[in-house]
């Protein structure tokens, strides 16, 4: 049986306060009292056993940030389509005077470099991206002119505290719209120091905008870093790419020293496929148990610190050969840390409860993502009858549970991980799933996997 889902929707007129629009995922003004969602019926089968990961957003928003550093034309290619969090960057960066186009899966690039960013006639909405805003943040205090930035409510209901005060400390202008450290901000450089230190304690996007901001300085740059740290790899993934581009980084403990550089992108740039969205392949494979063939499975010096889960496929049950991957039968009880990882918590979490339980630790900085993803993907969990219990930095969930119709429209808080975690989990059971474009941030072709036929044919719009 394929896939059936409904698109149930009422949008409303937004209430708007100042000049400052409150907006959806998607930059919609929506009326609060209404809302979006799937139906999706009971025993749904994925319609497509071979699945093609979508490029990953960390490595693709990082080498458009550095193309765009440039002069001279450059292309990234597989990319079958951007996704929402890269094209919200993509759209800013045409806002400065970039040149970007995309054409069969490959996307061309030409950037007028920081000295000559022109100055946008409107506010660079980075939309639902974190990534894209921090690193938009970083781009615009390199400038002399006031720049605007804003993203939908889900980022102005973040803080953007920690960049915002090494920006500063930097000499850049920072004036807010209505509250201190929040959306929408507007930034003036230049820089007139060059040693700063910033707050990793619960992101590393705020690191990766300093590092990637240096291009173009005249005079060696120290960033020093506090000694608690998440998501290093994402990190390193921002200094590796840097030099691969021609930055000259040296390290000393928590601190590093950037050399007067100028971006230098290779002409033709691969971007890997996206290592956490494979945790929603294996969710899949054990919801429907079923095989399921991944057409690019990442490299592990690719993933970001998402190699984690292939560490842990024997543990939940799981075998990959080759491209193949398969369910076993049997699973044991899983201690995983996501220090490094944490958007794999949602589906992770999920896959634990329907196979042999354990523990995620090491995972307190989800609670600062588009939700606060510990807390929000136990809800989420519980409404399809899932029992797990909130540790300070992760969940600890029972094993051999099964799945539970929820009694009413499932919430995913605005978190594309966690509604996409909802949708298969629905696939088994049945559920109305709030939430129905949020998968488009990260993996466009989601739903298609639901049925032979497009996405956009199966999904109707009926009154809620």
């Amino acid at each position: 049986m394929f896939a059936s889902l409904h698109l149930i929707t009422d949008v409303g007129t937004a209430m708007a306060k100042g000049w400052a629009k409150r907006s959806n995922h998607r930059g919609e003004e929506n009326s609060p009292s209404h809302v979006e969602a799937l139906d999706i019926i009971k025993n749904t089968t994925f319609a497509k056993t071979e699945w093609k990961l979508p490029p990953s957003k960390s490595h693709l928003i990082r080498m458009m940030h550095l193309c765009a550093l440039s002069k001279e034309e450059h292309t990234l290619n597989g990319i079958a389509s951007l996704g929402e969090d890269p094209g919200s960057m993509a759209r800013c960066l045409e806002q400065l005077g970039v040149k970007i186009s995309l054409e069969k899966e490959i996307l061309s690039i030409q950037g007028p470099g920081i000295p000559d960013f022109i100055r946008p006639t409107a506010v660079l909405d980075a939309g639902n991206s974190g990534t894209a805003l921090r690193l938009l943040m970083g781009l615009a205090s390199r400038t002399n002119f006031p720049i605007m930035l804003d993203g939908d409510e889900s980022l102005r209901n973040r803080d953007h505290q920690d960049l915002l005060n090494s920006l500063k400390s930097l000499g850049v202008e920072c004036s807010y719209e209505s509250e201190q450290e929040r959306l929408p901000v507007v930034l003036r450089g230049p820089w007139d120091k060059y040693h700063v230190s910033v707050d990793t304690s619960k992101s590393s996007q705020p690191y990766s905008s300093l590092l990637l901001a240096t291009e173009g300085i005249q005079q060696p740059c120290v960033i020093e870093r506090s000694s608690t740290a998440v998501s290093k790899r994402h990190a390193q993934l921002t200094m590796d790419l840097m030099r691969e581009c021609g930055a000259v980084i040296e390290h000393d403990k928590n601190k590093v020293i950037v050399h007067p550089w100028r971006s230098k992108p290779p002409k033709k740039w691969v971007v890997p496929p996206d290592a956490s969205m494979l945790a929603f392949t294996a969710l899949s494979c054990i919801v429907s148990n079923r095989e399921i063939i991944v057409a690019n499975i990442p490299r592990k010096e690719d993933s970001i610190g998402h190699e984690v889960l292939l560490e842990t496929l024997p543990e939940i049950g799981l075998s990959l050969k080759q491209n193949s991957l398969t369910p076993l039968g049997t699973y044991s009880s899983a201690d995983i840390d996501l220090v490094d990882a944490n958007d794999l918590l949602p589906p992770l979490s999920a896959i634990l409860a329907l196979t042999g339980g354990g523990t995620i630790s090491g995972a307190a900085h989800a609670m600062f993502k588009e939700s606060n993803r510990i807390e929000k993907t136990a809800q989420m969990l519980q409404q399809f009858g899932i029992d797990c219990k909130i540790k300070q930095d992760g969940i600890e969930i029972k094993g051999n549970q099964s799945v539970q119709k929820p009694l009413s429209m499932v919430e995913t808080f605005g978190d594309h991980r966690l509604q996409m975690t909802a949708i298969i989990l629905a696939t088994k059971v049945g559920a109305i799933v709030e939430g129905p474009e949020l998968h488009q941030i990260a993996d466009p072709s989601f739903l298609e996997r639901l049925s032979t036929m497009p996405a956009k044919v199966l999904v109707k719009r009926v009154q809620g």
